[in-house]
């Protein structure tokens, strides 16, 4: 189930200005279905101020769900979900979020295929990280884009 922020309403802000979490965070949907990896991403993404997960879905029909209701900056996206596809959730995001400012993309997957990627990057991610050799580059990522001033 989708844990944190599920009902917050959408932005007043016009398409491609920025959008703020409380306090200037960048608002983070994190779109996971291992526990172990959640926790240890919510740890990682905490940046008081800076950098805030706001919404976390195990499964493709929780993404987006979540992305019909609410506005994220950033969304890291594994691959293989529980049920359904993270690519799926991707696509969507990029629909949901056509006529407003659109969010960071970040695949971050154990599925380092060439061929995922291509899938992957089709559907609209900016970014796709193997989970074993990138994990750490997420952050930067997430942390150059709210410099930027951009989402």
């Amino acid at each position: 189930m989708p844990t944190e922020n599920r009902a917050s309403g959408r932005s007043s802000k016009a398409p491609g200005e920025p959008r703020a979490a409380q306090g200037g965070g960048l608002r983070i949907l994190l779109i996971e279905d291992s526990r172990l990896l959640r926790d240890r991403l919510i740890g990682m993404l905490t940046v008081p101020g800076v950098l805030q997960v706001t919404g976390t879905a195990e499964t493709e029909q929780e993404a987006i769900a979540l992305l019909d209701t609410n506005d994220y900056d950033a969304l890291v996206v594994d691959v293989e979900l529980r049920q359904g596809s993270g690519i799926a959730a991707i696509r969507h995001a990029r629909k949901a979020f056509a006529t407003r400012g659109q969010p960071l993309i970040i695949v971050l997957t154990n599925y380092s295929l060439p061929t995922v990627e291509q899938r992957c990057m089709n559907a609209g991610a900016d970014h796709f990280l193997d989970k074993m050799q990138q994990f750490a580059e997420v952050r930067p990522l997430l942390e150059r884009r709210r410099s930027q001033g951009r989402n």
